[in-house]
């Protein structure tokens, strides 16, 4: 279902791209100083997760399964002939699973299939460097690359296959860096993003329980880096 969205969400971008091209007289878009933007599109976050420690045991067969997120920003420009520099400001909600097996302990206990369900909300600063690799008005392709500053304000994880009522939070480590890369398809003022981005490891860890801000009876730690794939639709002003 959430690899259909994607699918669709694509599909729709370049529709919508199509019919702006068709729309849209051939008029010579004159690039200026400064120009700002606005994009909103979809994510699929799926971290790459380096272990899972639960109560001192590290988890096996550990895999990661993603869902479709939401992202919206705003961005300057500021144009050098065909290089430019694109601070922003982003928006963005991911969230997904982490599958893992609990190992056994002995003959006591049997090796078990466990699951935690986790939804990242977060503000983001990315400062990318451009360059206009195709510039024939009114079409126009740019690839852009550059550090990403992210503030997770609101972790939140759910243990249990079966879908446990509690709620886990975790602010151990809410700031984070990543790099991210960007390819963008223009045609007149409007425009479709495809952008990577990868992080650098950080660890959730301290986690309390949601309703009672109590410290949960487990101790979990895991140890990550974001690995996110977005596209996105906007218009530069």
């Amino acid at each position: 279902m959430t690899k259909r969205c994607g699918l669709v969400f694509l599909l729709s971008a370049l529709c919508l791209l199509g019919q702006a091209q068709k729309t849209v007289k051939p008029v010579k878009v004159e690039d200026k100083i400064l120009n700002w933007g606005a994009k909103a599109g979809l994510n699929s976050g799926m971290p790459v997760i380096n272990s899972i420690t639960i109560n001192g045991k590290e988890m096996e067969n550990v895999t990661a399964n993603y869902q479709v997120g939401v992202t919206a920003s705003s961005f300057l420009r500021i144009n050098f002939e065909r290089f430019f520099i694109q601070p922003g400001l982003l928006w963005s909600r991911s969230s997904g699973d982490i599958r893992f097996t609990v190992p056994g302990e002995g003959e006591e206990t049997a090796p078990h299939d466990d699951r935690l369900s986790y939804t990242i909300k977060s503000f983001e600063a990315p400062v990318l460097i451009g360059y206009k690799v195709i510039k024939e008005s009114p079409y126009g392709l740019s690839v852009m690359a550059g550090p990403n500053f992210k503030y997770n304000y609101n972790v939140r994880y759910q243990p249990g296959i079966a879908g446990s009522p509690h709620r886990y939070l975790s602010d151990s480590t809410p700031w984070g860096i990543s790099i991210m890369a960007d390819i963008g398809f223009s045609i007149w003022r409007f425009f479709f993003d495809v952008s990577y981005e990868l992080g650098i490891n950080r660890i959730d860890s301290d986690f309390k329980d949601y309703t009672s801000q109590q410290p949960v009876e487990n101790e979990i730690t895991i140890n990550k880096r974001t690995n996110v794939l977005s596209f996105s639709l906007g218009f530069l002003f």
